[in-house]
């Protein structure tokens, strides 16, 4: 059975960390009932609807709730199987496509020419996440194809349907009682901005089972005073991402998993204490059902022109979404190199931006995600390839 199948398997087991669970069966191990108690969340039945698309993000129940595959999406949802889009389009098509947007325009042939040049150079700039997008959906074979079509096809379907989700309203009173009282930037850090990690899947991975092949293997003491040891893979240069940003910017994490679980899992990624904070479920803003976790940057002292939240569930701080970076999800590849990718990001585009969010809505172009019935359609007018 392949790791794709084991997973789809443990959903079905009502294991994995969905918002909505399905009942466990009584001779569940209790490995797995100590996640649900840390979890600590409600079990529901599962609906004899089905979803138009099935969708596979491996979680651990002691870790972060995440939309649940179970969740019926709306009709406009897609497979992400690729198509012609990747076929078509090769290099030289993408400079006639150039060239095609550009007979429109009444500028002298020098203009057109360096026009040209500048948007040939924009697609060839090995762009954070975009060009990676529209690699996994030209080329099926491409390393991280289905990952990253796999995030794209996540935020498709779950940003749009948890904009029309009733969330319950915050009061002022309320957030101002949660709020995260911060000291002012130091005057000695170069960027004074605020970058924050979510933990599961974006830093690491728990593995489903014990018996799992695990980079390390972290004790985990529950409420009752129950211990479980959990596995855990760290995503290649998380720790060193830690300690470098936070030469010259603040680090915070934000995860919707319990302290419990994410102190331990944090402590060993940080164990310089670098992160300025930790931020857990108690921070996020819940529907009434408590289904969703979104997370609510506003309960941190800092302008929110100065706060990147980065997530491989955009769809967790939809609320944010021009505060937001996604990538992809991490499971167990020693080769994964997206925190690399995204360090060169933050440091040359994002941190140097006196408002981020101008320029990362204009970058990820998430908010219009929703303004398309595909998502090929969506990739290709997002992204500029037509």
């Amino acid at each position: 059975m392949s790791r794709h199948q084991n997973f789809q398997q443990s959903n079905q087991n009502g294991f994995m960390a969905n918002n909505i669970q399905q009942p466990l069966p009584v001779n569940q191990p209790s490995y797995r009932q100590n996640f649900i108690q840390c979890r600590g969340q409600t079990q529901e039945k599962k609906t004899s609807e089905q979803p138009v698309k099935q969708m596979s993000q491996p979680q651990s129940n002691l870790t972060e709730t995440k939309p649940s595959p179970i969740i019926k999406i709306a009709e406009k949802s897609q497979i992400t199987t690729p198509n012609n889009f990747g076929k078509k389009k090769n290099h030289l098509q993408l400079q006639k496509v150039v060239t095609r947007m550009e007979k429109n325009n009444d500028d002298s042939t020098f203009n057109k020419i360096d026009n040209h040049q500048k948007i040939i150079q924009k697609i060839q700039s090995n762009r954070y996440y975009i060009d990676d997008i529209i690699t996994a959906f030209q080329d099926e074979t491409f390393n991280f194809s289905k990952l990253f079509r796999d995030n794209f096809a996540n935020s498709f379907n779950f940003i749009p349907t948890l904009k029309q989700v009733q969330f319950q309203q915050v009061e002022d009173k309320e957030i101002q009682e949660k709020k995260i009282k911060l000291e002012p930037y130091p005057q000695n850090l170069k960027f004074k901005k605020t970058v924050i990690f979510d933990l599961d899947e974006t830093l690491v991975h728990c593995n489903e089972e014990e018996t799992m092949s695990s980079q390390i293997v972290l004790p985990i003491t529950f409420p009752t005073g129950e211990k479980v040891n959990a596995g855990i893979n760290i995503r290649p240069f998380a720790q060193k991402m830690i300690k470098l940003l936070s030469d010259v910017c603040e680090v915070m994490i934000f995860t919707a998993s319990h302290e419990c679980y994410a102190n331990e899992v944090i402590n060993y990624l940080d164990s310089e204490k670098r992160v300025k904070r930790r931020i857990f479920r108690d921070s996020c803003v819940t529907d009434e059902n408590s289904h969703y976790y979104i997370k609510n940057l506003e309960v941190i002292d800092r302008d929110q022109k100065d706060i990147v939240i980065v997530d491989n569930a955009s769809y967790s701080f939809v609320h944010h979404l021009d505060n937001g970076i996604p990538i992809i999800s991490f499971y167990d590849d020693k080769l994964d190199n997206q925190l690399i990718k995204l360090y060169r990001f933050l440091i040359n585009k994002v941190l140097p931006q006196d408002d981020v969010r101008p320029f990362l809505k204009e970058y990820f172009k998430l908010d219009q995600i929703d303004q398309f019935q595909t998502i090929i359609e969506a990739v290709e007018k997002m992204y500029c390839i037509e």
